[in-house]
């Protein structure tokens, strides 16, 4: 089975425990990352109870980053959603990945922290941009986690566009337009954003995140100056109209 991205954060983190781009990476893909929780039980409906170890006399909820890795009842939800769910709630995270022998605990107030540092949302804007520009000056890990978080997309919209915007107010910054987003999907799109920006360890970084529809006018002058991300699941796109040879 192929190494999972948390799987593979969680080694760097291992190997550098005292480098905070290291730990701040560590988040930001557990965040984002599908968790899939043992049961304690069936449960009814909605009402399931995660299975908890006792890690230094702390509850930790255990979680894998793989399906196949349990057997039984299972729920699955992101690690933002389940940060928030056990937010101030004295729990922490045990972390059971393939290729670790042992779970790696993630301490109760670093789920909390978590859970806050990402609880206010990405600036999500309707108004239409001045001026639009190439991306500039971003540092190179906001790329890097931009690009890995936009993948984690796939399927959930056509394309993205970054470029460097100037507002009618006189402000600058960087626009992430979202083009062709499936029905529901604006909110998890927008909330991956946020944790991109937030855990990559770069600071005053205005990206706001807006979404479009195919025809919009602004895509013409994305298309001369951004930089496109395609989102388009690999397996959709394959039921397309075959190639005439």
């Amino acid at each position: 089975m192929a190494e999972t991205p948390l799987a593979r954060a969680a080694r760097l983190f291992l190997l550098r425990p005292d480098d905070d781009a290291a730990r701040l990476r560590l988040y930001e893909v557990l965040s984002g990352a599908e968790l899939v929780l043992p049961l304690a039980g069936e449960g009814e409906g909605d009402d399931v109870t995660p299975e908890t170890m006792l890690a230094g006399g702390v509850p930790h909820v255990v979680a894998h980053d793989a399906i196949g890795a349990v057997t039984g009842a299972t729920a699955t939800l992101s690690g933002l959603a389940l940060a928030q769910m056990l937010d101030g709630q004295g729990v922490g995270l045990a972390l059971r990945l393939g290729g670790l022998a042992e779970p790696l605990l993630v301490a109760p107030e670093s789920l909390d922290w978590l859970a806050r540092n990402l609880a206010g949302g990405p600036a999500r804007v309707e108004a239409r941009p001045l001026a639009l520009h190439p991306p500039k000056g971003l540092p190179a890990s906001l790329l890097t986690t931009l690009d890995r978080r936009l993948a984690q997309g796939e399927g959930l919209a056509d394309a993205a566009w970054l470029a460097a915007v100037e507002w009618s107010d006189g402000s600058r910054g960087h626009l992430l337009a979202f083009v062709g987003a499936r029905p529901g999907a604006e909110e998890p799109l927008a909330a991956g954003i946020n944790a991109a920006v937030a855990l990559s360890g770069a600071e005053d970084v205005r990206l706001d995140v807006t979404f479009l529809g195919e025809g919009d006018p602004v895509l013409a002058r994305l298309a001369r100056v951004g930089l496109r991300f395609d989102l388009k699941d690999p397996a959709e796109a394959a039921k397309g109209p075959p190639r005439l040879r």
